[in-house]
């Protein structure tokens, strides 16, 4: 054999190994990725056959769904953005912020959410910290409180293409992009106040109220004048109206003045300043009432709590997760969302450490007052001038 021919042969056999490495790696750079659609692999697929029409249609309805598991996080996109601001205070403080909070917090866990929140210091930094959420396009923002009525509604009117939702406020006429969370706190207060003259020896009950010229906190006070007259018509009920709901001392020194006077049972309904009412008036040995949540867990840290009888109770968490769901599921529309007793938005908590104390038949009048709020046999008679 010509001496030219073979070594050209021994040449081509010692290039094999390389070129078949080059293929290799020339291979591996020209992939598609793992994201690209299946039409995107079928384009750069060597032959056609290689890829059956069954197996692409597999393949591409597995992408299809481990893409909608990986955005949705079971039912509700990760990409929507919840904004809480709270009213002054935190949301651990044992008030409605906190069960706005936990409510968000719910709608993290079982609806996949992204959620953030902002504790307002002061209230002159309402608009600041809506501010904050609406400039990065929050897909809903949560205003918790009445005094934040202006704030919001300034912030929807700048960004009408945002939702948002207040707690404790409702506009009149209603705003396409608002959702005013209110409540029948004067329900919830009956009950209350119809427990509170069961259990009272003196034929005296306290209130003690935060800033009066909030509508919740009138309805509460009022709603427990009323259920306690229902109970027991000579009652007579103290109130006092503290001008702020971040001061637990004063509303202790409040419940210490009603007691001196008489009381034998303080309701409080003022935020951290109502807490400190009961608070003070259960180291004194007197029933008391929380309002919004139930105390119990709050301000009294699971017990023991021996002198706490109940919670004039408002669903605020519920409502935060109900609203949060409307716009996930794309239903979100303007107007308001109305707790009262006929659709779970009002309660009373249960009695905890005190039930020893109270009438053996007090859960059995509870729950027939409360059914008669749900069905309309029964009305506070509580009205707002």
């Amino acid at each position: 054999m010509n001496k030219r021919i073979i070594a050209f042969m021994m040449l081509l056999v010692l290039m094999v190994p390389v070129l078949a490495a080059c293929g290799t790696e020339t291979a591996a750079t020209t992939a598609p990725a793992a994201t690209a659609t299946s039409a995107e692999a079928a384009a750069t697929a060597t032959s056609a056959e290689t890829m059956p029409t069954a197996a692409t249609e597999a393949t591409a309805a597995a992408t299809t769904v481990a893409t909608a598991e990986a955005t949705t996080g079971g039912g509700a996109t990760s990409e929507i953005k919840i904004g809480l601001v709270t009213d002054v205070g935190k949301v651990d403080d044992g008030t409605f912020n906190q069960f706005a909070f936990e409510g968000l917090k719910r709608a993290e866990t079982e609806l996949g959410v992204k959620i953030d929140y902002i504790e307002t210091i002061d209230p002159k930094d309402y608009e600041k910290n809506i501010e904050q959420f609406a400039s990065q396009g929050y897909d809903l923002i949560i205003g918790v409180g009445f005094l934040m009525g202006d704030a919001i509604k300034a912030a929807a009117a700048k960004y009408p293409d945002l939702k948002f939702a207040i707690v404790d406020f409702a506009y009149e006429p209603a705003l396409a992009n608002v959702k005013g969370l209110v409540f029948s706190e004067d329900e919830s207060a009956f009950i209350g106040g119809a427990l509170a003259a069961m259990v009272s020896k003196t034929g005296k009950i306290g209130a003690v109220g935060g800033k009066e010229q909030v509508p919740a906190v009138k309805k509460f006070v009022l709603g427990y004048e009323a259920g306690a007259k229902y109970v027991n018509p000579d009652i007579q009920v103290m109130t006092v109206y503290i001008d702020s709901f971040t001061d637990p001392t004063a509303g202790g020194e409040a419940a210490k003045t009603q007691i001196t006077e008489g009381a034998d049972v303080i309701f409080g309904a003022g935020g951290q300043t109502g807490s400190g009412a009961i608070k003070t008036a259960a180291d004194n040995d007197v029933f008391v009432i929380g309002v919004d949540q139930d105390e119990y867990n709050t301000t009294f840290k699971k017990g023991p709590a021996p002198k706490l009888i109940t919670s004039a109770m408002k669903r605020v968490d519920n409502a935060v997760f109900e609203v949060v769901k409307e716009v996930v599921d794309g239903k979100f529309e303007g107007g308001v969302y109305f707790g009262n007793a006929a659709n779970g938005g009002i309660d009373y908590a249960p009695f905890h450490d005190a039930e020893s104390a109270l009438p053996a038949d007090a859960k059995a009048k509870l729950d027939e007052i409360k059914k008669g709020l749900a069905d309309g046999t029964i009305k506070t008679g509580v009205t707002l001038n």
